[in-house]
């Protein structure tokens, strides 16, 4: 990375914040233009309909404490020098 590019992100305290789209439990969110899609992770039994518990919509800006880094993800989409930037 252009050295007066990584200077800047860093002088403006630039962070890779953690959301849904970033997370491995998403799916859908990767090849969609929704900005929609459904957590692995989370289900619920739908009022309407019997059978399986469903898994939860969600959008790509969600965020929910479950949340983990979908490493290699994050490391294509966004490339290697914004590993470092990445919200703890």
């Amino acid at each position: 990375m252009d050295a007066n590019k990584l200077k800047v992100l860093q002088d403006i305290n630039y962070t890779v914040r953690k959301v849904c789209d970033n997370c491995k439990f998403a799916k859908g969110l990767q090849h969609n233009s929704t900005g929609f899609g459904t957590c692995a992770k989370h289900h619920y039994k739908h009022l309407k309909h019997t059978g399986e518990p469903r898994e939860l919509s969600i959008n790509k800006f969600g965020y929910c404490n479950s949340h983990e880094w979908w490493e290699e993800g994050v490391q294509f989409t966004m490339g290697e020098y914004f590993w470092g930037m990445r919200e703890k």
